[in-house]
């Protein structure tokens, strides 16, 4: 028994240690020549969380990280932290935006799957539910900077005829910043590591003050195989290392029910990164 025992802990610990370890492998290195969306619905997974919050730094990481992981090629991975000053990644007015428009539960971490707010226990089942939708639109983009700009050029395609106002964000994340024992001010996670690391941090966005970002066209109503072109630029802050910032996006639609809790419903969402 003793040794069964022994055996558990230590595939708990590699099984701990897996979820912690992991690294994007791909880059936005998309052919600005071919941006023809493809018909493939991706899923959305969106956490508050803090320096500050211990539980964030050992199940909530762990439990964001296996989430990526599982669904690495189909699924939108935002981190929004929280507390500033005390957590020097807090976005203010793009996490503020974000949270306003999202009926969650008290204190953090907090998971939104989608446009609900999901426990722990029931990620996964929430995210499969997203993936078995038939897509109503999807985009493509491209990446280039210069200096701390980056230009985004970008195909949005519908694939049913549907009506209302659909909005898109392009997200700047961060990977690989310093949250262990060296961390300096702001940065080091409670109840993290030694060499802990923040990742799919929400860096900044092409409108700063709402996670939503703007309207990609006056028009109400779209007919299936209609394409837009969207262009925008994100400023970076040059403080931050430019080497690890990658950009996702999202397509929302604007709820017409102006008195529902979330009033940004997630319709889909792509990026070039992969998580193993």
């Amino acid at each position: 028994m003793k040794k069964l025992n022994l055996f558990f802990y230590i595939f708990l610990f590699l099984f701990v240690l897996s979820c912690n370890k992991y690294e994007e492998v791909s880059k936005q290195t998309t052919n600005a020549n071919d941006l023809t969306p493809e018909m493939k619905q991706w899923a959305f997974m969106g956490e508050l969380t803090s320096t500050t919050c211990g539980i964030c730094g050992s199940s909530g990481y762990n439990n964001f990280n296996l989430a990526k992981k599982t669904n690495s090629g189909k699924i939108i991975a935002l981190a929004f932290h929280c507390n500033f000053p005390q957590d020097s990644m807090d976005c203010f007015g793009l996490r503020y935006s974000y949270q306003n428009s999202r009926d969650g539960g008290s204190g953090i971490p907090q998971f939104f799957i989608g446009d609900n707010y999901i426990s722990y226990n029931s990620l996964q089942l929430s995210i499969d539910s997203i993936l078995k939708r038939t897509p109503e639109a999807q985009l493509k983009f491209s990446v280039s900077r210069s200096g701390n700009i980056m230009s985004i050029a970008s195909k949005i395609k519908f694939f049913k005829n549907v009506s209302g106002e659909y909005y898109v964000t392009f997200f700047a994340c961060e990977h690989n910043i310093n949250g262990g024992a060296t961390a300096g001010t702001g940065y080091k996670q409670a109840s993290g590591a030694s060499d802990y690391k923040h990742n799919n941090v929400v860096r900044a966005s092409q409108v700063m003050n709402n996670a939503y970002g703007e309207k990609f066209s006056t028009a109400t109503s779209f007919n299936a195989n209609q394409i837009i072109d969207y262009n925008c630029k994100i400023t970076l802050d040059p403080k931050w290392n430019l080497g690890n910032i990658f950009v996702t996006a999202v397509i929302w639609k604007k709820n017409p029910d102006n008195t529902a809790a979330c009033q940004y419903l997630f319709v889909n969402g792509w990026d070039a990164q992969k998580y193993n």
